[in-house]
């Protein structure tokens, strides 16, 4: 099993941990501006890196299902004291959180789903994602820089100097093994729609208004698809609200947390 990076502060056994899956390529740090609040609240979180990002080891094999994936995170975290989680996750650790739950689901308190979606990709999708597999391989570094020119709103980009340097150092620590295994899982994904009626935890749903890769309608089905969650727009964010608004976002979540005992 693959050793991963694993990072954590203020956990107890009789405690919820908040669990941050990153987005595609980035490393945890894209939650930094999360983990300060969370510090100064002394609420207990784990974050981790995927394999082949950051520090964490290389996958063991370059075709990693999600299943697979999840199960890697799972042999990593086991050992730590909490007494459940609550995974957030951002694009492509949506679709991670999912799968855990659908693996794990007693582990499970509480869902942060962020600019993400239940879909799988269709044939044509999946095929045009597998295809970037070639393109890392010729040349890593300048497939993502183009790969995350745009996820920010434009409003982003003008109100907060030095993003996209931020953003180009989370997301330059990741080898090619790591950075192809995560195009196979996401590429590879299952549907989720169908499960989402089954989760019986509180979750927070939180989309951009200005997400050019996951419409709003599309964060908003998933929301209504829940029993128990709560719906929020960051209407100048684009697909990284986490960075993108974090005094909204961190007022949020805490909110979220406190409001149905989470924490």
């Amino acid at each position: 099993m693959a050793r991963i990076d694993v990072k954590y502060n203020n956990l107890s056994s009789g405690k919820n941990a908040l669990l941050f899956l990153p987005p595609f390529i980035a490393t945890k740090e894209i939650y930094i501006n999360q983990y300060k609040v969370l510090d100064e609240h002394g609420i207990p979180y784990i974050a981790i890196d995927y394999p082949g990002i950051g520090n964490s080891e290389n996958p063991p094999k370059e075709d990693l299902n999600i299943s697979e994936m999840v199960n890697i995170i799972y042999e990593n975290i086991k050992g730590l004291p909490f007494k459940k989680v609550i995974p957030l996750g951002t694009s492509m650790g949506g679709y991670v959180m999912l799968e855990f739950w659908r693996q794990y689901k007693y582990m499970v308190a509480g869902m942060v789903f962020c600019n993400t979606r239940a879909q799988a990709l269709d044939e044509e999708g999946k095929k045009k994602r597998l295809g970037d597999i070639e393109k890392v391989r010729e040349n890593k570094e300048k497939y993502v820089k183009e790969f995350f020119a745009n996820l920010v709103s434009e409003e982003t980009k003008r109100k907060r100097a030095g993003i996209q340097d931020f953003i180009d150092r989370i997301i330059s620590h990741g080898s090619v093994e790591g950075i192809v295994a995560e195009i196979y899982t996401i590429a590879t994904r299952p549907d989720y729609t169908g499960i989402l009626k089954d989760i019986d935890v509180p979750v927070l749903v939180i989309a951009g208004g200005k997400d050019r890769v996951v419409p709003l309608d599309v964060m908003e089905g998933m929301a209504k698809s829940i029993k128990d969650s709560v719906f929020v727009v960051f209407d100048e964010s684009g697909h990284l609200s986490a960075i993108e608004e974090p005094e909204e976002f961190n007022n949020v979540l805490l909110s979220f947390l406190k409001d149905r005992d989470l924490i």
